[in-house]
């Protein structure tokens, strides 16, 4: 009899040793799908702060707010890089978005009154800094003669009368090539 209890204590041992195996086995797969939870959420973490990164970093100027009052619009843009180079290319590029009313983010009213007459544009580097530091630039978009009132009193707008505006920045004219 005493051999057979040896034995069965041997299987009992082994049976243990299974059951631990077994545990141990069950415990590195929880610990594995733990860890690819957490690279997944981390993963998806990081592609979405890279891509507001990048947004914020792709250099094409856009559009944060604007407002039209009595046929002037004041517009906050952001260039979205860290500086402006060409200051006059810029300014040029902001004004051909406005007159294209292409911007990303927001859309001029036009449908209303029209395209406006006369532009002002604070120009920021990135969208946290709008109304919290000064501008980088300011941007004047307007007639270089207000239009005469006998002469058919039509006033003028960015989009049709082209020939008619001067673009200046930071109250410096600069020649505009958009005839």
């Amino acid at each position: 009899m005493r051999k057979q209890r040896n034995v069965d204590k041997v299987y009992r041992d082994k049976g243990n040793k299974w059951a631990r195996e077994r545990k141990s086995r069950r415990n590195r797969k929880r610990k594995a799908a733990v860890i690819l939870i957490a690279a997944f959420f981390l993963l998806c973490g990081a592609g979405s702060w890279y891509r507001s990164w990048q947004a914020e970093h792709t250099g094409i100027p856009d559009a944060v707010s604007s407002r039209t009052e009595n046929g002037e619009c004041f517009l906050d843009v952001t260039a979205n890089a860290d500086r402006i180079e060409d200051t006059e290319g810029f300014a040029r590029t902001v004004i051909q978005m406005c007159r294209e009313n292409s911007f990303r983010s927001i859309r001029l009213s036009t449908d209303l009154y029209g395209y406006p007459e006369r532009l002002e544009i604070n120009v920021y580097l990135h969208r946290e800094e709008v109304n919290k530091e000064e501008p980088v630039m300011r941007i004047r978009y307007e007639p270089a003669e207000d239009p005469v009132e006998g002469e058919g009193g039509e006033k003028y707008n960015i989009k049709d009368h082209v020939g008619k505006y001067k673009l200046y920045v930071d109250g410096k004219e600069i020649p505009c090539y958009y005839y």
